[in-house]
């Protein structure tokens, strides 16, 4: 019962495809599939008013308190071991984890993207597992917005060397290739067409996006694991505190792509 594209988690709108939604979670109920779900409020942002849950009738009722989408919950991240905070949580171990990119949208027609080479991890605080399904720093990952929460960081140079050490058989770079293969075909989707469906063409306007992303593990037809990018969310005209805290030349960085096409010598790539 998989949908496509792949990198796109399995999605209903709960004001217009509510029965939609009930439809497909019963036929995978009935199959005996995981229905783990988030739903999550398209109006909000930094975790505000997400639910995770795989009781439908929670879920059905989730619209009354504001317009909602429900996406398939990753049931089986690629996950990540940070040793240095289990002297702090012995229940840590191994976390979820997410990806913030941040991607620039400088023409339409040509379409002309650009993607800063450096991103932002976000983890989790509490060991992954399917259950506990309130329990906020087990299963989001957003903890800079929290002042009661532990906030783990780390370069994304570091996190790579780590990622490669812990999962020996996959190379960060077909990782990578493969998420920029996903922000281009969004990309490309999303101007394809006129508004409303799609983003106008405005030589004197320009965009930038958060791109969150997470990694999950997926089989393919014989049966071997596969790493699979997911795409969580495209956010207009993100938060860049962190962005200058790491990087001094970060805003330099993306107005020379923006407004002059210049990116020589600089961190990012054109798609």
């Amino acid at each position: 019962m998989d949908t496509l594209p792949r990198w796109l988690p399995t999605t209903y709108n709960l004001t217009t495809e509510l029965p939609q939604f009930v439809s497909y979670f019963q036929q995978r109920e009935s199959k005996g599939l995981d229905n783990h779900w988030i739903c999550k409020p398209w109006n909000l942002a930094r975790g505000l008013d997400m639910n995770i849950t795989n009781n439908l009738n929670h879920i059905v009722r989730l619209p009354d308190t504001g317009p909602k989408v429900a996406c398939k919950y990753i049931e089986e991240p690629v996950l990540f071991t940070r040793e240095e905070v289990v002297f702090t949580r012995e229940e840590v171990g191994a976390v979820k984890f997410d990806l913030r990119f941040i991607v620039l949208l400088s023409s339409v027609q040509p379409l002309k993207v650009f993607v800063y080479e450096k991103f932002w991890l976000r983890f989790a605080n509490k060991q992954f597992s399917l259950d506990a399904l309130d329990d906020y720093e087990k299963h989001f990952t957003v903890m800079n917005y929290r002042e009661d929460a532990d906030w783990k960081q780390l370069y994304c140079d570091d996190f790579v060397k780590e990622f490669e050490e812990q999962n020996p058989d996959q190379q960060w770079s077909n990782v990578m290739a493969d998420i920029l293969s996903v922000i281009g075909s969004v990309m490309e989707c999303a101007t394809s067409k006129p508004p409303p469906a799609g983003i106008a063409h405005s030589p004197q306007s320009r965009a930038m996006y958060g791109v969150d992303m997470m990694l999950a593990w997926r089989r393919n037809e014989r049966g071997d694991k596969y790493i699979q990018p997911m795409l969580c969310e495209f956010n207009y005209s993100p938060d860049c505190a962190r962005a200058c805290q790491y990087y001094g030349s970060f805003f330099d960085d993306v107005f020379s792509a923006l407004f002059f096409d210049d990116i020589e010598g600089r961190p990012i790539l054109r798609l």
